[in-house]
């Protein structure tokens, strides 16, 4: 039991077996920890200068001799703080060093497949965070609103509510075939039969995703990249100009 808590609080199997030498022995030297344990003499000084170094483990000196004996069980406590307090400070070093790496991971497009109901609502809800991370509204071309209420049900409702809540604006470009759900802070246009889009593409934030419904199954292809989005949004604004109102 107390070999299992000293291995999680971070020592090692040597560590744990020269320190509990020391508790059943008292004082010992570093070669008498040698020969109950089976260490080489040398790592026997290394485990203990460790263990010293820990904080866990002390030594006197007399007549130009080491002793080495386990200090007060609180120190192991401390030691635990104090590996506590690195790796917080780890951790932070970390986080500041990821930020570098996600702003060179955005340079290249990032591709992701859903599937399903869970899918669309995963990506429902990462158009309402993007949108109000980057101010931009959401928009869409050859829209199926219909299709997407179906299959994601009320959740879909609910998202046209959080959407109205952070008053995110969108234009729609729908397919010619599907009813138009009115919805507050949108605009409507429509693309003519001739245009038709056998998917839906919906853009948000800095991400473009692209609907399919094949045989009822939904999937979706989601690329998140500012590049490649910026250029849809461009498409989407020359689309939206020669259309007419509607």
């Amino acid at each position: 039991m107390i070999e299992d808590l000293l291995s999680r609080a971070g020592l090692s199997q040597r560590e744990v077996r020269a320190y509990l030498t020391l508790l059943r022995h008292g004082e010992l030297t570093a070669g008498e920890i040698a020969k109950i344990t089976g260490f080489i003499r040398t790592n026997s000084y290394d485990v203990l200068n460790d263990l010293v170094r820990k904080g866990i483990v002390a030594y006197v000196v007399r007549n130009g001799r080491k002793y080495f004996h386990a200090t007060e069980q609180e120190k192991i406590s401390d030691y635990i703080e104090a590996k506590k307090r690195d790796l917080d400070e780890l951790k932070g070093e970390i986080a500041n060093a990821s930020i570098t790496a996600a702003v060179d991971r955005s340079e290249r497009p990032t591709i992701e497949v859903y599937e399903g109901k869970e899918g669309m609502k995963t990506i429902l809800a990462m158009s309402v965070r993007e949108s109000i991370r980057t101010g931009k509204e959401i928009i869409g071309i050859s829209v199926q609103q219909q299709k997407c209420r179906e299959l994601a049900g009320n959740y879909h409702a609910r998202w046209y509510a959080d959407r109205e809540k952070h008053k995110i604006k969108s234009r729609y470009i729908m397919s010619v075939e599907e009813p138009i759900i009115p919805v507050k802070y949108t605009k409507f246009k429509v693309l003519p039969e001739s245009a038709k889009n056998p998917n839906e593409i919906f853009i948000f934030g800095d991400v473009t995703s692209q609907f399919f419904f094949v045989k009822g199954v939904f999937s979706a292809i989601v690329i998140k990249n500012k590049e490649i989005t910026d250029k849809y949004r461009d498409y989407f604004d020359f689309l939206w100009g020669v259309l007419p109102e509607k």
